[in-house]
């Protein structure tokens, strides 16, 4: 029988042939128990994960659970046994494999299982569970870190350089403070000959060994770092003229070993697909591309830059600028000069429509491809290089434009692409791969040359006093065939003067590096300082940002500038080659690269350019506090325009290098990029996580706005435990009137009404809001916000003329704004309509307003579509919108709500079985559930319908003014019509 499979590292899921299913929190918290401890009685497990219920119903969760994970999994029994339980024979579990792998010194297959014991998950609720998982996760990474160190010596030791060094890295980023991890990754870049990179690793080393514990290397790093300073100085170096190097060397005249690429490629291009160049760097992908691009008579020409990944469509921007610079007469519909102003203002100065929906970026990329497309129809083919350096927006772009390039059956696409072998984003493969196995595509990956090749490439060169039949084998062997080492070396020999007497002679990559180091020591005094300032721009290089930082005229540069390109060391405004940018930083004293970085961060802020690129130079000049504070500026850049992971990514940069809240300067920097960051965690629906920031924030002290902002975040974050909510909401409230700021009168108002409604409250809720309508708010979400509670609340009294005048106003605004608040509106709408007993009168509008984003209203707006449903007598439906369970994210009382939901639709089907295990859940829920009344009804309505004597006691917490219309109404429809409750 072939075995299923369990990942419990990382994020946990299921797999049954092809198909891998996510597992839900509690579930995977049961599977690993198992999986690591065997058999366990199903009391304890319950009692384990289940543990503020009661017995019967936590047994019952449990049975629940399980049930479900049956259902998704398509009636697969992956938990076994009665009494005791246990993981089924026939399944897999990653843990398992990793233990043994382990315990049997097969390293090689444990290295492979990393991640940590489902990841992503906590069991702060399950105090018992939360300490087991937790010793347990500590466990298994200290057996994976001793398989990868075991391979990587293995590894190092077989000659495996390149190999080791993988894992080395791996091993230093689990445990960053390891110096032990340090020196092996030092020793590897050294061994591959790559000195710069092996003193890069010992600084930003020793910079958080500074920074972190405030301790200095251990003297056996620093013995480490002096044998890498000496290096290896090749042989009769000093004193040697340098001899000019001839062209050949640069650009060979012959392209050899690759006959079979090219074929492919032409095959390709005669059958109108896409052609994909993939290989590892060096191999020779942009010479391949550009002799067969040159062939087909003219191309445009884009390549991606390593510093494209930071910024958003850094790429783009770029490639679209030089192409257009070249064909300056090229003519663009004016919707896409619109369109590419928002990347391009300076070529395009027109004022962009705000994004308002997805579409509204799917505008955008349009624009790019039909720009790209015209640029390619002028000129016959396109060429993008190095694709693997596309920052994530350019690479959403990119797989737009491919897709419409290759469905496009108007002409010929003549598309050709390269990128390096597996360092390609795991998105941007995924639309090569879907490209190739729908046959639109080809994937060609080139090979390293073999020996015959190396020896014709030699020939071609017709060098003076070089015998490639002699030379060829050894050179064969000490580059591999790449043929960027390969040239690298010859460029070595000649600059040298010396013949390969012995292989042992033939220099490293390492003996190129120092030569080069050698070389730039022939450079004018001028060209050095200008090569050493556009080593510390990197990608922001430009003539006038150089002037800038040297403090002199852009005319003052043109010499040193022909001097660098004279010498090949700049080519088209960049280095020619990582070696050579390595060498120059290698050379500047490292407090002159502290002064030039911040030279270099004033002269980007004073340029307008993009605050995280700012800040990095200010984090290499020394200033963590001031690079903490454009980091925070990037992150609220990157929040307004919805790309949340970069937002995050800046943010906890700033948190990292800002100093203790103590400080006032700093301190603000830090507390506000911790609030904005737990506004980002709750608009991406990471509540645990968002919370926990806020009750860190206010653990301590803080600016009183800062903590009225905290506040009422933390009063959102807790709408389903409406007594809490409100405990936040109300002192949110009050200290926002003591600061008078009208603003954040307005938004703890808000909030503080909405905590009101959950509680039942509406009659002060509503006397809380009205005088909002009178007040012209200047920002229109205010405005919304008043409308849509205000709306809602006159629903929940049965005052529906003016409920929906206010909605559909609130709802009209809401369409000059972001998504969410569409949603917003139409969830209460849809409440409305529940209300007044017309549920489907804005379905349509609720479904296209659902399909918007995942926002956290979006599961209130679920909630709110499956009572809809039930209403409507529609409970298959109201079921499919409860299968993920939207109100378990959103608290007690929501998740309360929709088992109740979940109960009455699976009585409506006539289950009552699973309806008696959805009840016995929103049962131990609503145990101790206070101030839900709506809650608290459906349930009750839940439990009479089973006959449940419960449902009494339920009702007498429930005082009859909270009531709504609709409550009312399934009161009524459960036979309820006494005076207590219906008055």
């Amino acid at each position: 029988m072939a075995k299923s499979h369990l990942r419990l590292l990382g994020r946990a899921t299921l797999g049954l042939g092809e198909s891998w299913i996510p597992l839900e929190r509690k579930v995977a918290g049961v599977l690993a128990y198992l999986a690591l401890e065997g058999p366990t009685p199903r009391s304890k497990l319950a009692g384990l994960l289940w543990p503020e219920t009661h017995e019967r119903a936590a047994r019952n969760n449990l049975v629940q659970s399980l049930r479900r994970l049956r259902r998704a999994v398509g009636g697969y029994e992956a938990v076994r046994g009665e009494g005791t339980l246990q993981l089924a024979e026939d399944l897999e579990a990653d843990v398992t494999r990793l233990i043994l792998s382990t315990l049997q010194g097969k390293y090689a297959e444990a290295v492979d299982l990393e991640g940590e014991l489902i990841g992503g998950y906590d069991y702060d609720d399950c105090p018992d569970f939360a300490d087991w998982l937790q010793a347990e996760r500590e466990h298994l990474s200290g057996l994976w870190r001793e398989a990868l160190e075991s391979e990587a010596r293995r590894l190092e030791e077989e000659g495996e350089l390149r190999k080791a060094l993988a894992l080395a890295l791996r091993l230093a980023e689990a445990d960053p403070f390891s110096e032990e991890h340090l020196r092996r990754v030092m020793r590897l870049y050294y061994l591959r000959g790559d000195r710069g990179a092996a003193m890069s690793a010992y600084h930003h080393g020793r910079e958080r060994l500074k920074r972190e514990l405030g301790v200095d290397p251990l003297p056996e790093t620093q013995a480490l770092v002096q044998v890498i300073e000496r290096g290896a100085v090749l042989p009769g170096a000093g004193g040697r003229l340098r001899r000019e190097i001839p062209l050949v060397l640069w650009q060979p005249p012959v392209l050899v070993g690759r006959e079979q690429a090219l074929v492919q490629i032409e095959e390709a291009w005669e059958a109108g697909k896409l052609v994909f160049i993939a290989g590892e760097p060096g191999i020779g992908k942009t010479r391949l591309l550009r002799d067969f691009a040159s062939r087909k008579g003219s191309y445009v020409w884009m390549s991606a830059l390593p510093g494209d990944k930071g910024t958003p469509f850094a790429f783009y921007a770029r490639a679209l600028r030089e192409a257009f610079g070249e064909s300056p007469g090229l003519r663009l519909p004016s919707w896409v000069r619109r369109e590419l102003s928002r990347i391009l203002p300076d070529l395009f100065p027109l004022d962009p429509l705000p994004w308002r929906d997805p579409a509204d970026r799917i505008r955008l990329f349009a624009a790019m491809a039909e720009a790209v497309g015209e640029l390619r129809r002028q000129a016959g083919v396109l060429v993008m290089d190095d694709l693997q350096y596309l920052d994530a927006a350019s690479a959403e772009a990119w797989a737009y434009m491919l897709s419409k390039l290759a469905l496009d059956a108007s002409g010929p696409r003549h598309y050709l692409g390269a990128y390096r072998q597996g360092e390609l984003s795991a998105e941007a493969l995924a639309t090569v791969d879907g490209l190739v196995q729908a046959g639109l595509a080809v994937r060609i990956l080139l090979d390293p040359l073999q020996p015959g090749d190396v020896e014709a490439l030699l020939a071609s060169l017709e060098l003076p006093n070089l015998s490639p039949t002699e030379l060829a084998p050894a050179l064969f062997r000490y580059t591999g065939g790449i043929p960027f080492f390969l040239l690298e070396t010859l460029r070595v020999l000649w600059e040298l003067g010396e013949g390969p007497e012995a292989p042992g002679r033939l220099p490293t990559s390492q003996r190129a590096r120092e030569q080069v180091v050698r070389c730039l020591g022939l450079l004018s005094p001028a060209a050095l300082r200008l090569a050493q300032v556009a080593a510390i721009l990197g990608e922001d290089l430009s003539l006038e940002l150089a002037a800038g930082v040297l403090e002199s005229a852009p005319l003052e540069l043109a010499g040193p500038w022909a001097e660098l390109e004279a010498a090949q060391i700049l080519r088209q405004g960049r280095f020619a080659h990582d070696l050579l940018l390595e060498a120059v930083k290698e050379r500047i004293p490292v407090p002159l690269q502290a002064h030039l970085h911040r030279q270099v961060a004033r002269a980007l802020e004073e340029a307008g350019a993009h605050p995280a690129r700012i800040a990095q130079h200010w984090l290499e000049g020394g200033r963590e506090e001031v690079a903490a504070r454009f980091w925070l500026a990037a992150g609220r850049d990157y929040q307004a325009r919805a790309l949340y992971a970069e937002a995050r990514a800046m943010l906890e940069m700033a948190l990292s290098h800002s100093q203790d809240r103590r400080s006032d300067l700093e301190g603000a920097t830090r507390v506000e990029a911790q609030l904005l960051l737990a506004d980002i965690c709750r608009e991406e629906r990471r509540y645990g996580e968002a919370d926990a920031l806020l009750a860190d924030l206010l653990d301590g002290p803080l600016p009183l706005r800062v903590r009225v902002e905290a506040l009422r975040a933390r009063a959102y974050l807790a709408i389903g435990d409406p007594l809490r909510a409100a405990g936040y909401a109300r002192k949110a409230y009050l200290l926002a009137h003591k600061i008078e700021d009208e603003e954040l009168l307005h938004l703890t108002r808000t909030a503080y009404a909405a905590v009101l409604w959950g509680l039942g409250k509406v009659g002060e809720a509503i006397h809380l809001l009205e005088p909002e309508l009178a007040l012209d708010h200047p920002d229109a979400r205010h405005r919304i916000r008043i409308l849509a509670y205000l709306g809602a609340l006159y629903a929940h009294r049965g005052r529906f003329r003016e409920a929906y005048a206010l909605l559909e106003e609130g709802f009209h605004l809401a369409q000059g704004q972001d998504p969410y608040w569409r949603v917003l509106v139409a969830a209460f709408l849809v409440g409305a309509d529940v209300e007044r007993g017309e549920p489907l009168a804005h379905w349509e509008l609720a479904q296209a307003t659902r399909a918007l984003g995942p926002f956290d209203v979006s599961e209130y707006l679920a909630l709110v579509m499956a009572r809809a449903c039930l209403e409507a007598h529609e409970p298959r439906l109201a079921l499919e919108l409860l299968a993920e369970r939207p109100g378990a994210h959103l608290g007690r009382a929501y998740a309360c709500l929709g088992l109740a939901y979940t109960c009455q639709a699976l009585l409506a089907l006539d289950d009552k079985e699973a309806a008696r295990q959805a009840l016995m859940e929103a049962l131990a829920v609503a145990e101790d559930l206070e101030g839900a009344p709506r809650a608290l009804v459906q349930v009750a309505v839940a439990a009479l319908r089973l006959g449940e004597p419960v449902a009494q006691a339920l009702l007498e917490r429930i005082s009859p003014e909270t009531l709504s219309p609709a409550d009312r109404r399934s009161l009524e429809g459960v036979g309820l019509g006494f005076g207590m409750y219906l008055p």
